[in-house]
């Protein structure tokens, strides 16, 4: 029996220590006072300074507010990502690292189609089959101290195209939060592939037809 009472108080502490946590998770939210708290006022919804493609996640702002009114004007040394200097953390992307900025990426492509090659007769109804420029752009982009994405440039281009577009990417490019070195925040440059794997135009949707009733002479 004594055994069974040691259980049973183990339990009902884990369970209001459980709903402690949460409590406490849900006030320090709640009422804006977390370092992260989210304010998209000078923002648009995907925590960017500007427009850019379709609407994304509110988690891509949660490091908007990490440094208000942060203004990285001065000049100082830039760290390459691709080096990996001992001890420098690199940017984050908000949202969930590599793997969340890849998607971000892609879900701000316009699907730009440039066709390079023509197949005359190849196509399923006998017409002719376009087949698409293909290629990686890939753009150097520094993620200054205040965490925002500065001078974009081409490294490897594909067309002007595909470039230009991914240069306005890189430009509108959320809130990161700053990599550091030694404690101290720097400014990193990251190398940003961009994707072009389309092999042929996306097919066009027919027109819609119009019913057309003459009844009233319209």
């Amino acid at each position: 029996m004594n055994k069974q009472r040691k259980i049973k108080r183990i339990c009902a502490l884990l369970i209001a220590t459980m709903f402690s946590f949460v409590a406490y998770a849900q006030d320090e939210y709640s009422d804006g006072s977390s370092d992260y708290t989210e304010d998209y006022s000078d923002y648009s919804d995907d925590g960017s300074a500007g427009g850019g493609g379709e609407e994304v996640p509110d988690r891509y702002g949660r490091f908007v507010n990490l440094y208000p009114g942060c203004e990285d004007n001065e000049p100082s040394e830039i760290y390459d990502a691709q080096k990996k200097k001992p001890g420098l953390i690199l940017p984050i992307f908000p949202g969930g690292g590599e793997v969340e900025f890849s998607r971000y990426v892609f879900h701000h492509q316009q699907g730009i189609e440039v066709v390079d090659s023509v197949a005359p007769g190849k196509g399923p109804d006998g017409g002719d089959l376009q087949y698409l420029l293909r290629g990686t752009v890939l753009v150097r982009v520094t993620i200054d101290r205040c965490g925002k994405a500065v001078n974009p440039e081409i490294i490897k281009g594909v067309c002007e195209e595909y470039d230009t577009e991914a240069l306005e990417i890189m430009s509108d490019l959320p809130i990161f939060k700053p990599g550091e070195l030694d404690g101290i925040r720097v400014k990193v440059a990251l190398s940003v592939p961009v994707y072009y794997t389309r092999k042929h135009p996306k097919p066009k949707r027919p027109e819609d037809e119009y019913y057309y009733d003459d009844t009233y002479g319209y």
